[in-house]
């Protein structure tokens, strides 16, 4: 027996809350996902975001939570969980290899490919405008927050907060920054930002294997730097000195990407096995000073392959949601412990009979969630006007407007 047709009142009920679920998720999405200037738009790189702000945000959380919590404890066993956990800390590095990419792409188009010449005034006033406002808001509503908290230590941090300010304080302090802890690499992505006109003068070497050779080569002269010279002077490992390699990795990528796959990088489930494997290579592996010195740079350049190149990698990170999330990282990374520190006060407690593992994934989906809540509407409110390129110029003349003040005339000065 056929099915009776809906009523158009009965189907119109049905179908409305999922269609208005859909446009709200639609306006969510909208609102969280980034703009970019450049026009190029490689949504895999999102991804790769999403994925390094991951591992930070679970790497702060679980020592958070370790240092809190009386009845979650990982440092008197092996545990796979805490392992995983730990390995966050490199999620900096996963970093450090995007912005080598992304910043060493409209160079290597130039040369390689053609594309127009760089101007070095618009490159500086980019990173200028792009990123110095969400930091310098972040780093004062912190300032603000922590002389609230602990009235106290007001007088000693000022020092500190010029040199976090100037991008300074791993060089005058040998320390990461007291007022904003992930300032550290922000400094160290500075010093790179200034370096990048000089480096990639590489990709002006016609000969490409002489041009990756040189690439290799000194990624290989940073790691024994910093493996000989650098881990013994704080000063010096806390900058460009001690994580180079990971930049010249991304400028390799970008060699590559441009040269041989011309933009559109064709792919195959073969990469896609290459991700499995590589990435619990690098979740287990770590833990071994070797690997994480040696190995891991090269694997990561594997694993970058094989997110642009793979096909069931492809869905993942250029995943609408993903891309999202992975978009805002910067404002999650600036401001992401400080959620942790205070969502975790009501949170901890939930869960301590749980096995270690449940127990750790619970609080990183709690406290993930607030720190995505809180942090994007910091994105939307901060960071996201200011990754419109003429945001400046509209923002002078908006004060003129509102500022401005009509001359008096002659006769209006004396009409009195």
């Amino acid at each position: 027996m056929p099915q009776a047709a809906l009523s158009p009142a009965r189907s119109a009920y049905m179908v409305a809350p999922r269609t208005q679920l859909a446009r709200l998720l639609d306006g969510v999405l909208r609102r969280l996902s980034r703009e970019t200037s450049s026009g190029r738009f490689i949504p895999e790189i999102d991804g790769l975001r999403f994925v390094a702000i991951s591992m930070v945000v679970l790497y702060h959380l679980n020592g958070h939570l370790i240092s809190k919590s009386t009845s979650y404890e990982h440092s008197g066993r092996v545990d796979w969980s805490c392992l995983v956990a730990m390995q966050g800390l490199h999620g900096v590095e996963l970093f450090f290899v995007i912005s080598g990419f992304i910043l060493a792409l409209p160079f290597a188009a130039h040369y390689l490919a053609g594309d127009q010449t760089v101007s070095l005034r618009k490159y500086y006033l980019r990173r200028l405008t792009r990123l110095e406002p969400p930091y310098f808001a972040a780093l004062l509503l912190l300032f603000v927050l922590n002389a609230w908290v602990h009235p106290g230590s007001i007088g000693n941090s000022y020092g500190h907060l010029i040199a976090t300010f100037l991008y300074s304080h791993n060089l005058v302090y040998g320390t990461p920054s007291t007022v904003m802890g992930v300032a550290w690499s922000l400094e160290i992505e500075v010093q790179f930002y200034l370096l990048v006109p000089i480096m990639t003068g590489v990709f002006a070497i016609s000969n490409r294997l002489v041009r990756r050779g040189l690439l290799i080569f000194f990624a290989l002269i940073a790691t024994a730097a910093r493996v000989v010279t650098l881990g013994h002077h704080s000063r010096l490992e806390l900058s460009i000195l001690g994580y180079l390699q990971f930049f010249l990795i991304g400028f390799l990528l970008a060699d590559i990407f441009v040269a041989d796959w011309k933009g559109l990088p064709r792919r195959s489930f073969l990469w896609d096995a290459v991700a499995v494997v590589g990435w619990l290579l690098l979740l287990y592996g770590l833990h071994w000073p070797f690997f994480t010195h040696w190995i891991f740079p090269a694997l990561l350049f594997v694993l970058y392959c094989a997110a642009l190149r793979g096909r069931g990698a492809h869905l993942f990170f250029s995943n609408s949601w993903i891309a999202a999330i992975g978009g805002m990282c910067y404002s999650m990374y600036l401001l992401h412990y400080e959620v942790i520190s205070a969502v975790s006060r009501y949170t901890r407690h939930l869960g301590t009979s749980l096995p270690d593992t449940v127990y750790l994934i619970m609080q990183f989906a709690l406290t993930g969630t607030a720190v995505v809540g809180v942090c994007g509407f910091y994105f939307v409110v901060i960071e996201k006007p200011c990754m419109k390129k003429d945001w400046p110029r509209h923002a002078w003349h908006l004060l003129r407007r509102t500022f401005a003040v009509r001359s008096a005339t002659p006769s209006e000065t004396f009409a009195d």
